[in-house]
């Protein structure tokens, strides 16, 4: 997006804007769509124009659909059953409800699932069934034939990293999730939504990861069991906890507004930062529905992505009086080492909005009032 665009755009009413820039006009290609854009400053969450597929691509793509797309898709349902057999066996002997949960006798009785330890064993059947399928599935079915890691942590003199009790990333994927829990040290839990934990056989997979369940509508008591999480961590019974603080994918290009939750338990936190290369189709998950992305980027011949994993960092004496500035901090880190650009005023519930106007379900006026009163509750 062209960032020189007038500026005396803010400055039209709402009619004057969308008369002057077809605004309500159905067709993507007739709307001016950098401007409008720009005006609903949906930077991050809109889709980066890829280049047209020449001839010869759109000739791979149609080989690709008609001789290796099925096998990918026979291939994602094996090792997705590898992956969800080899957890419900681990599981069952781990037996966490069993012997844990409902048990009274238990120190862990009727707490959280995520916060119960695992022993070796079930510890082995989730890092052997998830990280080593998932690494044959992310270059098999997703065809992701170029990974580079780039690890920048602190190593010690046998050459293990330093780990931290929370890993932050950045988010602009579906697939984040599974590049981290493949290739870092250990299978982490993840912050996740609600209604994923109620999936069937991936709500599974995702509590035997002891993923902590969240409802941004309520957004109360996340940072305490944040911390309750990374506690625990440091006596060395549960994996590290993955946070996106972004809460929603953006287009790679852009990291938006980060929330608290990661940073107010003031502990030391592992940046890791997801970059996805792209010429054709941006793997990157913004305005596309499920099926639509999954089937352009299945379709791909090959996909590419860099890992890096920067050091551990530690609040300051400063930013434990303010946890904001240790959020901003964490932020300005990542955004430089991506080279991408902060925009805090940006974020999910501003994305879900210029989602359902880009697909048309409301009018651009309906657009702007809703972003407006949405700024409004903001302030």
């Amino acid at each position: 997006m062209d960032d020189l665009l007038d500026d005396s755009i803010f400055e039209l009413s709402t009619e004057e804007f969308c008369k002057k820039y077809d605004a309500n006009n159905l067709d993507p290609a007739v709307r001016n769509s950098d401007i409008i854009t720009k005006r609903l400053r949906g930077e991050a969450f809109r889709k980066l124009d890829y280049k047209k597929y020449p001839l010869h691509k759109k000739i791979g793509v149609f080989l690709v659909c008609i001789f290796v797309l099925p096998l990918r898709l026979l291939s994602f349902l094996f090792f997705f059953f590898l992956v969800t057999i080899t957890v419900i066996v681990g599981e069952y002997f781990e037996d966490t409800k069993g012997k844990y949960i409902d048990n009274k006798d238990s120190p862990y009785y009727q707490m959280d699932y995520d916060l119960i330890p695992k022993s070796k064993r079930g510890t082995m059947f989730i890092k052997y069934g998830m990280s080593h399928f998932i690494k044959i599935a992310l270059r098999l079915v997703f065809a992701f034939t170029s990974i580079t890691i780039h690890d920048k942590r602190v190593k010690d003199k046998d050459g293990n990293a330093e780990l931290a009790p929370i890993i932050v990333s950045n988010h602009s994927s579906l697939m984040d999730i599974l590049f981290i829990t493949a290739y870092y040290d250990v299978v982490p839990s993840f912050v996740a939504l609600e209604w994923i934990g109620e999936l069937p056989f991936i709500g599974f997979v995702a509590k035997a990861m002891q993923s902590l369940f969240v409802n941004p509508k309520k957004g109360k008591g996340i940072s305490k069991k944040i911390q309750e999480h990374a506690d625990l961590w440091e006596n060395g019974n549960i994996p590290p906890i993955v946070i996106f603080p972004e809460g929603t994918t953006s287009n790679g290009q852009y990291l938006i507004e980060f929330k608290n939750g990661a940073f107010y338990p003031l502990k030391a936190i592992q940046p890791v930062l997801i970059h996805y290369k792209y010429k054709y189709f941006n793997p990157c998950w913004v305005e596309l529905n499920g099926p639509q992305y999954f089937t352009y980027l299945l379709t791909q011949w090959s996909n590419a992505v860099e890992i890096t994993f920067l050091p551990v960092v530690r609040p300051t004496e400063e930013e434990k009086k303010d946890p904001i500035k240790y959020r901003d901090r964490l932020q300005e880190i990542m955004a430089r080492e991506l080279e991408t650009i902060p925009l805090n005023y940006s974020n999910r519930s501003q994305k879900m909005i210029y989602k359902q106007y880009i697909n048309n379900l409301i009018t651009f006026e309906e657009c702007e009032k809703q972003l407006a009163e949405l700024h409004e509750k903001s302030k």
